[in-house]
């Protein structure tokens, strides 16, 4: 069974760390028509602008309604692809979950831990708050039904993205 056709769009970026790698996220959202073209490019800026805040790396690339390429230079500030954050996405209607790559290359000094949790990221931090938001704004689709609301249940930091 395939998906439907022209219900959501891939939105991804990759961001270019210390050692010269990419680093990539990837959602997806709703498609982009005539009628809601500005919101959801307004939603992508915003949603890029929290990922830039929390990632050490150099935006190389955004691809949503249209790909644009940065002349991006290795950072020297020890951005590493292998240190990313994974939003736990759920679909309030069907209670499907999965996990995606939200910010590649994350700083970790702006990442604070639930007590106990390890890899569990506190949600109530400043600059993870506005993530989730981000996210839930813009907002991340299940590709498997479009329709229904998503929310953010967790933020994982992870090491070993390849």
């Amino acid at each position: 069974m395939g998906l439907p056709i022209g219900t959501y769009q891939l939105a991804s970026a990759s961001y270019l760390d210390d050692g010269g790698e990419l680093g990539n996220m990837a959602v997806y959202g709703k498609v982009i028509t005539a009628a809601n073209e500005v919101a959801q490019a307004a939603a992508w800026a915003t949603l890029l602008g929290t990922i830039d805040d929390l990632s050490l790396g150099a935006r190389k690339r955004d691809t949503y309604n249209d790909k644009t390429t940065y002349d991006a230079v290795r950072p020297g500030n020890g951005a590493a692809r292998e240190l990313c954050l994974r939003a736990r996405f759920h679909d309030t209607v069907n209670g499907q979950q999965w996990l995606a790559t939200v910010v590649p290359c994350v700083n970790p000094t702006l990442i604070e831990f639930v007590p106990g949790g390890k890899d569990v990221v506190d949600l109530t931090t400043t600059e993870v708050a506005a993530l989730i938001a981000a996210l839930e704004g813009f907002p991340v689709v299940n590709p498997y039904a479009q329709a229904n609301a998503v929310e953010v249940l967790a933020i994982y930091e992870v090491r070993g993205q390849k």
